[in-house]
């Protein structure tokens, strides 16, 4: 449990939100737009945001880390998507016609996903990862999927399974149990999503052969960016594209977090594997729902209006995301700018882990450039199940003190991770370092 104190110090601060909070739940459930954004006692409420600055409707002004889960790669408002949001507004959001705009911001991603021969879009990672499937099986001709335990890859009910299984009901760690993570999914829906451990190409490759001539494709997050940070094992991921070729098995990868963060070309392009498809979403957009899945073009040709497989949307490749897509891939997210981002991420964890060796915590932290994550645990994660092993307690009870103290360390989930942007600054970093060492002593003390 957070302290009381911890508690009461954010309760003070945030009464308007507590108002705001109570209000909203009378006519919305849980009082909130998507269930990750509700904490006990209560989330706050924001009112504006700006660079890397967000403030709540109390006027309390916190340092940005969540930066919309990943979204706002360019920081919030930034100025040069704003300015090409209002130039596109005012010729109109959403044409449901084609226009010029579609082609060109694919070809931005193609430059940096140049595996992939053609891209489609949709609105956000969850029906990117939906279409993938779809085209995986009618591309092949088979039913079954398999995803990693532990892997979130939106909220369809495909893949809506073992995102995080209680222990108790998750079997063997080698083959894990299907965990069906709500209700209203049929059981006749999940039947052909199987399950596989990260870090484990053995495992892997018994599951292929169980199921040989049956699995239509493994869809999977690189670097798995549900449960923390947990980084594949040298030669993991070029041991799956292996196994996946042998046993004509198509290779999805989710680059919805990692895509245009970890390198210009994702996971992808700084591990140097060639997925057959790939799927995008959050930093592509500068703020606004925009999401891509691409792959090879005999695979993209199946889609309509060439092939038989349905893809659609009213929102689809509306002009006002693309131009705010298009400003964020071409004015913001240059090299230079990546190169910086990596810096400051690559600064901000090793403060933390000073931080951690000289508070004498138990505690490490997981990191691959931008994103990093403090877990509270002697041993570091590889997997879904290492990763749960985190203390709970200690994980909130920092949060808290980060919160209360004007830095969003990240969202208000206990697997998510810090994101650093391109609008972030060395002293707000050198800032974080020093805050996470006033909340780590008080984890200390708990």
């Amino acid at each position: 449990m957070v302290k009381d104190e911890t508690v009461k110090t954010y309760t003070t601060r945030t009464q308007k939100s507590k108002k705001l909070w109570e209000e909203a739940k009378e006519v919305v459930p849980g009082g909130i737009g998507s269930a990750v954004r509700y904490f006990e006692p209560y989330p706050f409420f924001i009112s504006k945001a700006k660079g890397s600055r967000v403030w709540d409707v109390d006027g309390n002004e916190y340092l940005d880390l969540i930066m919309g889960y990943g979204i706002n790669i360019a920081g919030h408002a930034h100025p040069a998507i704003v300015g090409a949001v209002k130039k596109q507004i005012e010729k109109g959001s959403v044409y449901t016609m084609p226009h010029e705009k579609t082609a060109l911001y694919v070809k931005e991603l193609l430059k940096r996903f140049p595996t992939m021969s053609m891209f489609q879009l949709a609105n956000s990672g969850a029906e990117a990862t939906m279409h993938a499937i779809r085209v995986a099986r009618a591309y092949t001709g088979k039913d079954k999927i398999v995803k990693i335990e532990g892997c979130y890859h939106g909220q369809h009910d495909y893949l809506l399974i073992s995102v995080d299984p209680p222990r108790a009901k998750a079997g063997p760690k080698w083959a894990p149990t299907r965990y069906i993570q709500s209700e209203g999914m049929p059981k006749d829906t999940v039947k052909n999503t199987l399950v596989a451990p990260f870090n484990d190409v053995a495992a892997m490759e018994s599951l292929f052969k169980k199921h040989e001539g049956e699995i239509a494709a493994l869809i999977m997050e690189p670097i798995m960016l549900n449960c923390g940070v947990v980084l594949p094992k040298k030669g993991y991921l070029r041991g799956i594209r292996k196994l996946t070729e042998e046993y004509n098995i198509l290779l999805i990868f989710d680059e919805v977090k990692t895509g245009v963060r970890v390198a210009p070309g994702g996971a992808s392009e700084l591990y140097k594997i060639e997925p057959d498809i790939i799927t995008l979403a959050k930093a592509i957009g500068g703020g606004l729902p925009l999401a891509a899945f691409g792959g090879k073009r005999e695979i993209m040709e199946s889609l309509r209006p060439i092939g038989r497989t349905s893809h659609g949307g009213t929102y689809c490749a509306n002009p006002l995301s693309i131009s705010a897509g298009l400003a964020c891939l071409t004015q913001v997210m240059t090299n230079k700018a990546h190169r910086y981002m990596t810096e400051l991420g690559n600064e901000l964890s090793k403060g933390v882990r000073d931080v951690i060796e000289d508070v004498g915590v138990t505690a490490c932290v997981n990191s691959i450039g931008p994103l990093g994550y403090v877990f509270f645990t002697d041993v570091e994660p590889v997997d879904y199940r290492t990763a749960d092993a985190t203390d709970l307690e200690k994980t909130w009870e920092f949060w808290f003190n980060m919160v209360n103290r004007g830095v969003l360390p990240w969202g208000p989930c206990h697997f998510e991770q810090w994101y650093v942007s391109v609008v972030h600054t060395k002293d707000e970093i050198t800032k974080t370092i020093e805050t996470s060492e006033e909340a780590l002593r008080k984890v200390k003390a708990n």
